[in-house]
């Protein structure tokens, strides 16, 4: 077998190499959703990607002869620094075939990079920031993903432990089906949540997305970051990021389950709730020229699962039963759309209002992925 080269992206090729090596692992998986490669070469290109405004990074390919075999990514994060001065560093964007010795080749040059940068710690995989796609699956394999949410081979867990990666937090995702809220939500559940939301003073309304884009995605924004500051590994979104963000899901937006929950005219909560678009983005196999688009906006609007991307409530309102009567709110519409699943993704673990909320229903917790930590000198 000939030995492992370790390469550094330096050209749009390289970029390209590193953006469509994921066909090369998951030809046949019936589960993989690919990347659309459009947006994911401007996102890793230091002359257009958000991320680079606030950060730097260094990407990597292996290589087994001429043969690309495994990529990685090291980067800081200036805006993490800020809130955690913790000397850490990430890893993203982890492909590599099923062996140790391949994985322990693009770990030792990822560690390498950020110990010339300063950094004692690392963890990941962070694609790049923690609210981008992040985590290695570890349960979860046998359906396909929801949108903006990775999927691996299951020997990935084995990759990182193998090379001493520790675990450093899990997130979860929760699927519920028609089918058995209809089955086991009594009426009681749903008149008991819509009382919390017809309190004096209380009103739920749908987001205004199409007259005052730029207001609901502001108030969002707002809520965003109140809601989500003491969650695990919190960095505010940038201004640009918010707008990549907004830009990046404005077309795949339910409108009917996407909303603000006001107090005396104060927003004081939102969900966002979008469709799954990995439905029309398989039939596309990433390329959205010249008619992908097309085919994408079409067979999007076409599915009948739909993911619960974003929800909050300010710490001022929380523990008043707010976020189980959003929750409720949330299946209630969606089954009178005709919505047949809703994924809720991706909850912290130690995120316990809105996971013991999810917990309430008859959900299941059916996908976790693992973010890892690792010292850099290990």
């Amino acid at each position: 077998m000939l030995p492992i080269e370790i390469r550094r992206v330096k050209s749009s090729r390289d970029r390209a190499t590193f953006v469509t090596m994921p066909w090369k692992f998951y030809g046949n998986d019936p589960h993989w959703v690919p990347p659309l490669i459009g947006d994911q070469k401007a996102f890793i290109d230091p002359s257009k990607g958000v991320f680079f405004e606030h950060g730097e990074a260094e990407l990597f390919l292996a290589y087994r002869g001429t043969e690309p075999v495994g990529r990685i990514s090291a980067h800081v994060n200036k805006r993490y620094d800020q809130y955690y001065p913790d000397g850490k560093g990430f890893i993203g964007f982890f492909e590599c075939e099923d062996d140790p010795q391949t994985a322990h080749a693009l770990f030792r040059s990822a560690s390498g990079w950020l110990r010339e940068k300063g950094r004692r710690l690392m963890e990941g995989p962070m694609s790049f920031g923690v609210y981008d796609e992040t985590g290695v699956l570890i349960q979860g394999f046998d359906t396909d993903p929801y949108v903006l949410t990775s999927h691996n081979p299951p020997y990935y867990q084995r990759l990182f432990e193998e090379n001493g990666w520790e675990k450093s937090i899990d997130w979860y995702a929760f699927r519920g089906r028609a089918d058995v809220f209809r089955e086991k939500l009594s009426p009681r559940y749903f008149v008991l949540s819509q009382r919390v939301l017809k309190r004096d003073g209380i009103l739920i309304r749908t987001a205004d997305l199409k007259g005052h884009l730029e207001r609901e995605a502001e108030i969002v924004q707002r809520i965003f970051a109140d809601a989500w500051s003491g969650n695990w590994g919190h960095v505010p979104l940038s201004d640009k990021e918010f707008e990549r963000l907004k830009d990046g899901v404005k077309q795949f937006v339910v409108p009917e389950l996407t909303f603000i929950v006001e107090l005396n005219g104060k927003p004081i909560a939102f969900a966002l709730a979008i469709y799954d678009a990995n439905v029309a983005v398989k039939k596309v196999n990433g390329r959205l020229l010249p008619f992908g688009f097309i085919t994408l906006l079409a067979t999007m609007k076409k599915t009948r699962r739909f993911r619960l991307v974003l929800m909050g409530v300010l710490q001022e309102y929380r523990h008043q039963g707010i976020e189980v009567a959003m929750y409720s709110h949330v299946i209630q519409e969606g089954m009178r759309l005709g919505f047949e699943e809703v994924e809720m993704s991706m909850i912290v673990e130690t995120n316990d209002a809105m996971v013991n909320s999810a917990e309430r229903m008859p959900v299941e917790r059916y996908r976790t992925w693992r973010i890892y930590r690792k010292d850099v000198d290990a």
